[in-house]
């Protein structure tokens, strides 16, 4: 989606050929609305497995549809309401991750309370690394930019776990390149401030994050 993978320019060349009047006006391009249609029922029985991390199964294809943003975040919504008891029985991060992924969504269909609401709910305590991450996507989502710098120096400073290395490495032979970098999502953060001034669809993008790297 655009808010994912930034803006993708194309030129096109007109043929050259003699000039004739139109014989009348031109009536504009009809936009065509998204098909957000999914097989919903098979995507809400799926594993948490298949259902968060599969790049092409689970609820990502649906979020990676520009103008479905908010049909996604549904989706995560209605598997967190159905299986959420059982995803958080094995780990409660996981359930923490859909709520994430759901804020996220939200935020980008411009469900600003919603959005906040939700990485409230998921950002658990400071002990956790996504704590602060977490904050400063609040921070930015309620217009605040001394908190989203105040977090994103927190979360700079956070020391690199016991063990990330293997971890990484374990998580890159079961998903493939890249792996999770530390400290995580800082360079999100870092586009966030970048683009403080931009909606949250666009200041997530990697545009932004790599306008803030240069």
């Amino acid at each position: 989606m655009t808010w994912m993978i930034g803006l993708l320019a194309t030129v096109a060349m007109a043929a050259s050929a003699p000039e004739t009047p139109p014989t009348r006006a031109t009536a504009p391009a009809a936009i065509t609305a998204p098909d957000c249609r999914v097989d919903r029922e098979a995507l809400l029985a799926l594993d948490y497995e298949a259902f968060e991390h599969d790049m092409n199964g689970g609820w990502r294809p649906l979020g990676s549809v520009d103008g479905c943003e908010a049909a996604a975040a549904d989706l995560l919504r209605d598997y967190r309401l159905r299986n959420g008891g059982a995803v958080a029985a094995k780990r409660i991060e996981h359930l923490s991750s859909l709520m994430r992924h759901e804020s996220q969504l939200a935020a980008a269909a411009g469900q600003t309370g919603r959005a906040i609401a939700l990485r409230r709910a998921a950002r658990g305590s400071p002990a956790w690394e996504n704590f602060y991450y977490d904050s400063a996507t609040i921070a930015f989502l309620e217009r605040d930019k001394a908190k989203l710098l105040e977090n994103r120096a927190k979360l700079a400073a956070l020391p690199k776990p016991e063990g990330h290395d293997e971890a990484v490495a374990a998580y890159v032979k079961k998903y493939g390149p890249p792996g999770p970098v530390w400290p995580p999502n800082l360079d999100a953060v870092d586009g966030l401030i970048a683009c403080f001034d931009k909606p949250y669809a666009e200041a997530y993008s990697f545009a932004c994050r790599e306008k803030a790297a240069k």
